[in-house]
Formats: C-alpha cells, structure tokens, sequence
C-alpha cells in the first residue's frame, strides 16, 4: 500500500468507507515498516548513540512518501489531512522513533493552510521530500520571543525540531502578547541553533540566538488565530504520538506479566495486576475517542477544532504518562533499568506533556472556548463522533 492509492471521499457512503479502509491500510504499513527497522534493539542502540537512527528513519519516511501524506497535491503531496497525519504520528510513537517528525509535519500542514503561495511553493515540496527539516517553538502562544526591527529579528527562544532545520517558525511580539509569526532561516552568521541537553533523547531541543537577523516573512496574527492553528496541529502529533506509544509499552508490559513467574504462577494472574492492566487499557481506549473527534474536527476546519485538540493533547500526553510510569513499576526492578523499555517511553510522555503548551492552559482555553459556542447557542456534541 502506497500513499500514492488514497483517495479522499466525495460524498460519503462507499467512498468515504473505502477513504477509512485505504488510511488503515497506510496505518498498517507503516506500522511493519517500523516495527522492522525501528525496533527496541536499534532504539536502544541509538539510545546508546551507537547509530544514527533519526537520520535513518527520517530517511525512510522520505523514500515511502509519508512526508507528503497531508500535503494538497500541488506541492507534491497526497492530502490525506489530519487523518494521515494521525495514522503516521501513532506509527512513530508506537516504536517511540526519534527524528523531528512533530515539528517538521505540524509546521508544513499549518503552512499549507495559511502561508502564501509564494511560500508554499518555495518550502512545502521541499518538506515533502523530506529535504527540508522544520523547526517551531517548544511553547506556542506563550513564553519567550523574538522583536522585529523592520526587517530584522532579535531574541531567543527553544525549538523543538533539530540543528540542522532549514526553517524556524518563531513568534514575534512584545511583552506576553504574540503579533505575529515569522520565517527565517537559520543558516546565517546572525542566528545560532545549539541543540540543548534533555531528558528524552529521540527528541531535540535547540536554544535559537538571533541577532538582527534578516527574516523570510513575517506573518501578521492581531488575533492569535495563526498561533492556534499551528497549536492545533502540534496537539494532535503530540496526542497521536502519545496513543501510539502507550498502546505499544503497555502491551510490552502485558506479554512481561504474562512470562513473569512468582509463587509458581504468572504474576498476570494475580487479581491486582490484572486491574491495573485494565486501567491502563481503559486510559488509552477512553483518550482514543478524543483523539478521534479532534481529527475529525480539524479535517473539517470546524471552528471547534482548536478545543478539541486542546483537550485530546492534555487527555492523552497525562495518559501516556499514567500508562509508561505504571510500566515501569509493573517490570518490578528491571523496569529502572538502561536495557528495558520503559524509561525511554517515560521520558517521551513526560516530554509530550511539557510541549505545545502546558495541560491546565489547555484546559482553561477548552472551557472557554465551550462557554463562548454555548454562548452562540451551538452544541459541540452535533459533531459525529
């Protein structure tokens, strides 16, 4: 299955049915393609920094297409949405893969749907080939950023994507008011990309140093819509990628459970692991359907998009943290142990927790955005889920 066979439905009924079988069918391939060549022997050896995994895996999803999945077909994409985007973003949390896939996907749907021509002709089929990495701030709409004088920018702030990103997408503004979203390239003597020292490291954080750098454009945003949107799409990454992993580690530390032997008998036996397992399935299904609506949302532009996302990054990343924690406790010793899993999903979930923006924000914004369309006499549960 190639990305190159998905159609987007037309008019419901067996179109869409054969749109959801098709998206499936991606998911599924490109579970075995990591589950072949991101398994916990060479993430554990990249861990090790015995390889250059994240290049490797960058450089497969480029070969396979899976860079251009959302992508509107002009720029040399197969505009799948968010729909392909949460299949692929699963996948790569399933296997917990390293490289900056969150910030390079997130940053190229968001400019496809905002950015001008020019610039989505000049830099979206350069990230569908995946010639071109993006980087974007670790928190969006609030924190550091950058000042403009004229042309130029000032400042600095954290990225999340890598050192050698083509591309930063940075706010600008003063105070703690965001006026706009700049482009620059950090390729110049004026701006400096140091990659940072973290808890995760299949992730990377690099401290941006700019000095009247000269910027590409600079997007204006008088009413934080631009900031949303690109808040929007990291959420959904960040919820997917969290889904996806905690589904993996869990059924890791249910197949241990099941080989463990205490008192003569698996330890999967015992009434009290058994509870526990279910609340960790039931975490993950219950922050599934969540996830679910907030694609759905976002597919459709609905003007709900942006709480739905909200609430499913701050519902599924504190799952994910529930989940990978409870692993590690359920290993009994092992679990804390270099050779073992679980640390390296832990790490991940607690990352996940910390970007894009912090969960009780989220959540403070959800419920006001619920006031304001209860306000307007609209009901979100119209929405079919």
């Amino acid at each position: 299955m190639t990305i190159a066979n998905i159609r987007l439905p037309t008019s419901g009924g067996d179109d869409e049915l054969m749109y959801q079988e098709e998206i499936e069918a991606l998911s599924d391939s490109m579970a075995r393609v990591l589950t072949d060549e991101c398994d916990s022997l060479a993430l554990h050896a990249y861990m090790d920094g015995k390889s250059d995994l994240d290049d490797q895996v960058w450089k497969r999803a480029s070969e396979l297409g899976w860079m251009a999945a959302a992508l509107p077909e002009r720029f040399g994409g197969m505009n799948v949405g968010p729909y392909g985007l949460e299949a692929l973003h699963t996948a790569l949390g399933r296997r917990a893969a390293p490289g900056p896939f969150v910030a390079t996907l997130s940053a190229a749907q968001w400019l496809s749907e905002i950015g001008p021509e020019e610039l989505q002709a000049e830099y979206l089929p350069l990230i569908a080939s995946g010639q071109l990495k993006v980087g974007i701030p670790v928190a969006i709409g609030s924190g550091p950023m950058l000042s403009h004088t004229g042309s130029t920018l000032s400042g600095q702030l954290d990225v999340l994507g890598s050192a050698d990103a083509g591309l930063i997408i940075a706010p600008v503004g003063s105070g703690q008011t965001v006026e706009a979203w700049a482009l620059l390239k950090p390729a110049t003597a004026c701006v400096t990309l140091s990659p940072q020292e973290i808890w995760d490291p299949t992730r990377e954080i690099c401290a941006l140093h700019c000095a009247s750098a000269p910027m590409i454009a600079l997007l204006p945003d008088p009413d934080g819509n631009i900031g949303r949107r690109l808040q929007r799409h990291v959420a959904l990454a960040l919820a997917a990628d969290s889904l996806g992993a905690a589904s993996n580690i869990s059924a890791q530390t249910i197949d241990y459970l099941k080989s463990r032997v205490q008192f003569g008998r698996p330890i999967a036996s015992f009434q009290a692991i058994k509870h526990r397992a279910v609340d960790m399935i039931a975490s993950i299904a219950m922050q599934r359907h969540l996830l679910a609506q907030g694609v759905e949302s976002a597919a459709a532009d609905s003007p709900d998009a942006d709480m739905w996302a909200a609430l499913a990054k701050a519902g599924a990343t504190e799952a994910f943290a529930f989940v990978s924690g409870d692993c590690i406790q359920l290993h009994g010793g092992v679990g804390h142990t270099w050779e073992f899993d679980p640390h390296i999903y832990a790490k991940r979930a607690r990352l996940n927790e910390a970007l894009a923006a912090d969960n009780r924000a989220l959540r403070d914004f959800a419920a006001t955005a619920l006031a304001a369309i209860t306000r307007q006499g609209h009901s979100t549960t119209e929405l079919g889920i």
